[in-house]
C-alpha cells in the first residue's frame, strides 16, 4: 500500500473515531479518549486487629458526547386496578403514567431509536404494540390503555423479552418498566418470579430501567415495590420513583436523555482483596447490582455503565489479630473490562488504598484498690483489656515500681509517692497506646498544735494549727459552726479566727479535706462565757401619759443589752434596744390612774426597778355637737347611708343612735360621720343622737322611717306568642316595673327569667305533651304579678322535607341518600313508594336512608313520619342505574373464511357475558379474552356475506361488520 493511501485510511479512521457516527457495539475499533474512571477509598483509614473498615468503590462514566448508539426500547406500563382513578385519595395514576410515556416518545429521536409499548396487568391481560418509528401510532396506542386486573410483573418481562427477540444488530435492546404496586402473579412467588425474568433480560444484554410509582406516604426504604425494582434494574443508577405521580414525566425525561448514551457496556468489576484482610460476609449484599463473591474476590456484572457515578460498598477486617502494619486494600489484579461505544474491549487498573492495621488501645475497667496513702507503697490491681508485654504504669507521671503484666486483662504494680488528691493512673502499651483511671492519694489530716485552746463566746479568737495532710480547701467547724481561714501554708500551717457561739462550754473542733478525709479533735476548744454588769434604769422620758396608754416612752440607764424587757407596773410593754443606755418602749394600759413603777427584767427574770416612775392620767373627752342628718328619712327596712355633720366627734368613743337602736358607724371624721340606718319599729320621725363617754348631743325628732310604695305589675305582650310543644324557644316578655329575679308561669311550668330592664324581660319556654293555649304569668319577688291569659299557643311538631341528594337511585336498592329538612327526631322513620327503608336520625335537620329495591320504576312519593304520626313527603325517581357504553367492533383477523376457521375480533367495551352473533343467530362457540378482544369459530350452514354483530347483556348492539365464506 502507497504512503498516501496509509495516510488517508487513518484519517478515515480517526474521523470515525471522534465523529457523532456510530460503530455498531460488534466493531473492535476502539475509541480514542478513556471514557470510564474508577476511585477507591477505605473509612477509617486506620483500624486495630478488631475493627472493620468500609471499602468504597466509585465507577464514574464519562459518555462520548457525539456517539449516540442505535436503541431499540420497550415501554413496560402497569395498568392494574391500583392505576385506576379514585384508587389513591382520587389521583389518577393511569392518565399521569400514559401523559409522561407519551411525552417519552415525544422526546425520542426516532431517526435512529424505536419505541414498543408492553402494557399489562393480569397474566391473561397483556397487550403490545410492536416496534415503531411512527410517534403518532405509539402515542395513539398508549390513549388506549386502560386500568383494571392485577399485576403479573413477570409476564410483562417476558412479552417485553420477545418483542426484543429480534432487535435491530446494530441497536441495543432496552426495557423501560413503570409499576405502581407489588408484583401478584404468579400466587405462589410473584417478586421472585419477577426477579427471575429481569435477571434473564439482563443477561440477553438488555439494558434494564425500572421506575417505582409509590403513594405519597410510602417510605422509600421499606416500600415492597421500590426494593423489588431496585434489584430488578441494570445498576442502582438505573431505577428511579416517585412519591405520588406527579414526578413521572421528569423521570422518563431524564432517562430518555440518557437512551443512546454510554460510557462502557458489559461492565465487568473484579475487586481483588489483600491476604492480610478478608470480606465481611453480608456486609455488600445491598449493592445493586449485587457482586458475586469467592474468597477475596468481588465480581460486579452490569451491562451498561451511564454518565454518572456508580458506588460500590463492602467491609473487610484483618485476618490475623497478631499481625500489624499498613497494608494495602486489594492487589494490583483488581480491574474493570468492559466494551467501549466502537465494541472494542478495554480494561481498567482498580487502584489501591492503604489501611493502617494497629493493635487495638489498651482499656481499663478497675483499679484496686482506688485510693492509698500519699506515701506510697501499696500494690493495686489494674483489670481492663488489651494490656501488652513490656507495658508502663505511671501515677500522675511518676512511675510505678514492681509492674507485671499478668495477662492481657491484668496488670499488677507498686505506688509511688504522690501529693494528696486524684491523680491520673496511665497504662500504656509498647506501640505508645495508653488507657486512663483515675487514682486517689489520701490520709486523715494530722494535728500536732492546736493553740489557744479556749476563747469567748463572741469569737474571733486567733488559733494556731499546725500538723500535716491539711489539703487547700478543707473546712474547720467549732461544733457545727465553720470557722474562718485566714492563712493556710502548706499542708502543715494554718491560721484560723474562731466563730462565735451561743453557749459556753467545750466543743469539738473537726477538720475535713475536701476529698472526705476527716480529724475531730473531741472537745478540742472550750468557749468562755464573759462577767455582765448589771443593768440600771435611771429616769423615763415622758413620766406620765393617758390610763389607755399608747405612748412611746423612753427608758434612760446603763448596762442595757438586747435581751432586757421592760415592765411598767405588774405589764410588759413592747420593748426596742436602742443602746446599753437607752430603751424605748410602748405603754401599756394602766389597772388605775396615778403613779407605778418602771423596772427592766433579764433573761433569768431578775428584776432592775425605777419606783413611782411613771403616772397614768385620766382621759378628758370634749362635748360633741351635732347640726345636721342627710337625708333625713328612709325605708323602715333601714339601710340607708345617712351623713351627720356637727363637732368634736371621737374616733372609737363616738356612737350613733337613731331612735334607741345604735347606728353602724362606717366612715369618721372629727366633723362628720357616715352611718348605716338601723331598721325601724314603726313608721314616724325620731331623734338622732350622738354620745361620746358622759357627753351626748341630740337632733330631736331629725329622722323619719316611711312605709316602702309597692309599684303596680303589668304585662303587656310576649312575642314570639306561639311554638313547637318541644319548647325551647326565646320570648320577649314586656310590661312595666319588671324587677331582677321575677319569674314567668306558662301554665302550670314556672321558669326563671333574665332581666333586661323595668320594661323587658326574657324566658325560655318549657316543653309540654299536648297542644293548645296556655296563660303566661310574671311575678315580682314582692309577690306582684300580672296575667296574659291564653297568651301563648304551643302547635305540633310537623316535619318538613327541603332536599333530598340524590334525589333518584337504582330500582335494585341499597343506594345510600341523605333527606334535609326541619322538625326531623329520633322517632321519625322514612318509606319510599309505601315500602319501609333504613332509617338513620343524624340531627334535627338530616336523616341518612337506605334506598330500599323497587319493581318500579318513575316518581314515587318519599314519605318521613314522626312518632306524633305528622309527617312531610317528596318526589324520589327510581331507574335502571348508568348506561355502559355500547360494544363496537373495529376489525376481524380476517375477511374471508370457512366453517371451522377461529376468527379473533378486536375492539371495545366486550365483557365475558356478550354474545356474537352471525346474521342475528348466536355462535355456539365463542371466547372471551379481555374487554378489547373476543374469538369464535366460523358455523357451518352460511354461504356468501354474513353480518358479524356482538350483544351486551345490557342489549346494547354492536356495529356490524361483514365477513364472507368461501
Amino acid at each position: 500500500m502507497s504512503k498516501v493511501k496509509q495516510n488517508m485510511l487513518l484519517l478515515f479512521m480517526l474521523w470515525f473515531a471522534v465523529s457523532g457516527v456510530f460503530l455498531g457495539p460488534k466493531q473492535a475499533t476502539a475509541s480514542l479518549m478513556d471514557y470510564v474512571t474508577v476511585t477507591k477509598t477505605a473509612n477509617p483509614t486506620k483500624i486495630s486487629t478488631l475493627e472493620e473498615t468500609e471499602i468504597t468503590l466509585n465507577i464514574t462514566g464519562t459518555p462520548p458526547v457525539n456517539v449516540v448508539m442505535p436503541n431499540d426500547v420497550v415501554l413496560v406500563i402497569d395498568k392494574s386496578g391500583s392505576m385506576a382513578p379514585g384508587y389513591n385519595n382520587g389521583e389518577d395514576k393511569m392518565t399521569n403514567a400514559k401523559e409522561a410515556a407519551k411525552g417519552f416518545v415525544d422526546l425520542m429521536d426516532l431517526s435512529k431509536h424505536r419505541v414498543a409499548v408492553v402494557d399489562f396487568s393480569g397474566s391473561n391481560m397483556i397487550d403490545s404494540l410492536d416496534f415503531t418509528t411512527d410517534k403518532t401510532t405509539a402515542k395513539s396506542y398508549i390513549d388506549t390503555i386502560q386500568a383494571n386486573g392485577s399485576t403479573a410483573t413477570g409476564d410483562a418481562i417476558d412479552t417485553a423479552r420477545a418483542l426484543l427477540a429480534n432487535h435491530r444488530p446494530e441497536a441495543q435492546p432496552v426495557i423501560v418498566i413503570m409499576t405502581d404496586g407489588d408484583a401478584t402473579q404468579p400466587s405462589n412467588d410473584p417478586y421472585g418470579y419477577a426477579k427471575q425474568k429481569a435477571m434473564q433480560a439482563k443477561e440477553e444484554g438488555i439494558i434494564f430501567y425500572t421506575i417505582a410509582l409509590l403513594k405519597a406516604t410510602d417510605d422509600p426504604a421499606t416500600s415492597g415495590p421500590n426494593v423489588l425494582l431496585k434489584e430488578m434494574a441494570t445498576t442502582a443508577n438505573h431505577h428511579h420513583f416517585v412519591l405520588g405521580s406527579t414526578g413521572l414525566s421528569e423521570i422518563y425525561a431524564a432517562i430518555v436523555r440518557e437512551i443512546g448514551l454510554a460510557s462502557a457496556y458489559n461492565v465487568a468489576v473484579s475487586d481483588v482483596v489483600g491476604s492480610n484482610f478478608e470480606i465481611v460476609p453480608g456486609s455488600y449484599d445491598h449493592n445493586i447490582p449485587k457482586p458475586t463473591v469467592t474468597g477475596n474476590t468481588l465480581t460486579w456484572t452490569f451491562n451498561e455503565l451511564k454518565n454518572n457515578t456508580l458506588s460500590f460498598t463492602y467491609k473487610i477486617r484483618p485476618v490475623d489479630a497478631t499481625v500489624t502494619g499498613k497494608f494495602p486494600v486489594s492487589l494490583n489484579t483488581s480491574s474493570i473490562t468492559y466494551l467501549d461505544y466502537a465494541g472494542a474491549s478495554r480494561v481498567k487498573s482498580i487502584p489501591s488504598v492503604n489501611v493502617d492495621v494497629r493493635f487495638p488501645a489498651p482499656t481499663i475497667t478497675s483499679i484496686t484498690e482506688p485510693s492509698g496513702h500519699p506515701d506510697g507503697g501499696e500494690t493495686v490491681t489494674i483489670q481492663g483489656e488489651y494490656f501488652l508485654p513490656g507495658a508502663g504504669v505511671t501515677f500522675g507521671g511518676k512511675q510505678a515500681s514492681q509492674v507485671t503484666v499478668v495477662s492481657n486483662n491484668e496488670i499488677t504494680a507498686v505506688t509511688p509517692s504522690g501529693k494528696q488528691g486524684t491523680v491520673e493512673v496511665r497504662v500504656t502499651n509498647p506501640d505508645s497506646q495508653y488507657a486512663s483511671i483515675p487514682y486517689q492519694y489520701k490520709t486523715n489530716p494530722v494535728i500536732t498544735t492546736f493553740t489557744p485552746n479556749s476563747g469567748p463566746v463572741a469569737g474571733g479568737d486567733i488559733v494556731i494549727v499546725e500538723g500535716n495532710f491539711l489539703v487547700k480547701g478543707l473546712s474547720i467547724k467549732f461544733g457545727d459552726v465553720p470557722a474562718t481561714i485566714s492563712s493556710h501554708t502548706g499542708l502543715s500551717y494554718i491560721v484560723l479566727n474562731t466563730p462565735p457561739t451561743t453557749t459556753a462550754g467545750p466543743v469539738d473542733v473537726t477538720f475535713t479535706n475536701p476529698d472526705g478525709t476527716s480529724t475531730t479533735l473531741a472537745d478540742g476548744y472550750t468557749y468562755i462565757e464573759p462577767v455582765q454588769p448589771e443593768p440600771v434604769v435611771l429616769s423615763v422620758t415622758p413620766n406620765s401619759g393617758i390610763i389607755t396608754g399608747g405612748e412611746q416612752v423612753f427608758v434612760n440607764g446603763k448596762n442595757f443589752n438586747k435581751n432586757l424587757k421592760v415592765l411598767v407596773g405588774s405589764k410588759e410593754a413592747a420593748t426596742t434596744f436602742q443602746s446599753k443606755t437607752q430603751l424605748s418602749i410602748i405603754v401599756p394600759p394602766g389597772d388605775a390612774l396615778g403613779l407605778t413603777s418602771v423596772s427592766v427584767r433579764d433573761a433569768e427574770g431578775e428584776l432592775y426597778v425605777l419606783p413611782d416612775a411613771y403616772t397614768y392620767n385620766p382621759i378628758v373627752y370634749p362635748e360633741p355637737t351635732l347640726s345636721s342628718i342627710s337625708p333625713n328619712s328612709g325605708l323602715i327596712a333601714g339601710g340607708e347611708i345617712v351623713y351627720l355633720s356637727g363637732k368634736k366627734f371621737v374616733r372609737n368613743v363616738t356612737k350613733v343612735f337613731i331612735g334607741d337602736k345604735e347606728a353602724e358607724i362606717i366612715q369618721f371624721n372629727a366633723s362628720q360621720l357616715t352611718v348605716s340606718v338601723p331598721a325601724g319599729e314603726a313608721a314616724g320621725k325620731v331623734d338622732v343622737k350622738v354620745v361620746t363617754d358622759i357627753h351626748e348631743a341630740t337632733l330631736p325628732q331629725a329622722y323619719e322611717y316611711k312605709l316602702p310604695v309597692i309599684p303596680v305589675l303589668e304585662v303587656t305582650s310576649i312575642s314570639p306568642n306561639r311554638g313547637l310543644t318541644t319548647g325551647g324557644e326565646l320570648v320577649n316578655i314586656t310590661g312595666n316595673n319588671f324587677v331582677r329575679n321575677a319569674t314567668v308561669t306558662f301554665g302550670n311550668q314556672t321558669v326563671s327569667t333574665t332581666f333586661w330592664s323595668k320594661t323587658l324581660i326574657t324566658a325560655v319556654v318549657p316543653a309540654v305533651s299536648t297542644t293548645g293555649t296556655v296563660d303566661v304569668i310574671v311575678t315580682n319577688p314582692d309577690g306582684a304579678t300580672d296575667v296574659i291569659e291564653n297568651g301563648y299557643e304551643y302547635i305540633a311538631v310537623t316535619p318538613t322535607i327541603t332536599s333530598l341528594s340524590p334525589a333518584r337511585g337504582n330500582k335494585t336498592g341499597g343506594e345510600v341518600i341523605y333527606v334535609s329538612g326541619t322538625n326531623f327526631d329520633r322517632s321519625a322513620v322514612v318509606s319510599i313508594n309505601g315500602i319501609a327503608a333504613t332509617t338513620v336520625y343524624l340531627s334535627k335537620s338530616s336523616l341518612q336512608v337506605t334506598v330500599p329495591a323497587s319493581p318500579v320504576t318513575g316518581e314515587v312519593q318519599l314519605v318521613v313520619t314522626l312518632g306524633t304520626g305528622t309527617s312531610a313527603s317528596a318526589a324520589f325517581v327510581y331507574d335502571n342505574g348508568p348506561q355502559l357504553p355500547a360494544p363496537t367492533i373495529k376489525n376481524l383477523s380476517q375477511a374471508t373464511g370457512k366453517a371451522g376457521d377461529f376468527v379473533y375480533i378486536t375492539g371495545t367495551n366486550f365483557n365475558k357475558s356478550s354474545i356474537i352473533s352471525i346474521n342475528s343467530v348466536p355462535v355456539t362457540e365463542q371466547y372471551y379474552y379481555t374487554a378489547k378482544s373476543l374469538a369464535f369459530v366460523l358455523p357451518a350452514g352460511y354461504s356468501g356475506p354474513v353480518v358479524v354483530t356482538v350483544t351486551n347483556p345490557d342489549g346494547q348492539v354492536s356495529n356490524e361488520v361483514i365477513i364472507t365464506y368461501n
